[in-house]
């Protein structure tokens, strides 16, 4: 195994505050707190579930191979920007090799109700709906809970860019899912 995986790094688990230093963490931290957050990225950005694994390790070694460019801070935004740009990749290469990826339902949601299904599919519809900025905004703010500051980061745009496409994809969100609701 190598030994500079596993060299310290600041902050893995993102507790960065005004004024705190970097609390020391391994690769390995990095990898145990966030691999959930870069799998569900991956899954948003369209990555076929059979190539998830294959996906997620990937963005953890262009990580691995970045880390001396990284400061250490707000480290969901760092690999949110790794994975979508893993996740572009992805799709050009499936691309060339005529490859599509065919499952288009909706992640499990644990219930047997056909209601809870229904609804559930209603509103991948509408997020399906929003261009690709605005769905990453809203997802990363209200799913995954990240700061507006991380969330910029990790889009790559200013702090009131990201707010404008937090509040256009609320509004075409809600436009959508009503369009949806008199349509029943």
């Amino acid at each position: 195994m190598n030994a500079s995986l596993f060299r310290p790094i600041a902050s893995a688990t993102g507790d960065m505050r005004e004024g705190a230093r970097p609390v020391p963490a391994t690769l390995e931290a990095l990898f145990s707190t966030h691999v959930g957050f870069v799998w569900r990225t991956l899954r948003h950005f369209g990555v076929a579930r059979v190539d998830l694994d294959d996906q997620t390790q990937e963005v953890f070694l262009v990580a691995h191979r970045r880390l001396p460019e990284w400061d250490g801070a707000h480290p969901r935004a760092w690999l949110y920007a790794i994975a979508r740009r893993c996740a572009a990749g992805y799709r050009r290469r499936s691309h060339r090799r005529h490859e599509r990826a065919v499952e288009t339902l909706p992640e499990s949601t644990h219930t047997h109700d056909p209601a809870d299904r229904i609804e559930m599919d209603r509103l991948h519809r509408a997020l399906d709906s929003l261009d690709e900025e605005k769905r990453s905004v809203f997802v990363l703010y209200e799913v995954e809970e990240m700061t507006m500051r991380e969330v910029a980061e990790a889009v790559e745009c200013t702090l009131p860019t990201a707010y404008a496409r937090l509040y256009a994809a609320r509004r075409e969100l809600a436009r959508a899912l009503e369009e949806k609701e008199e349509e029943k």
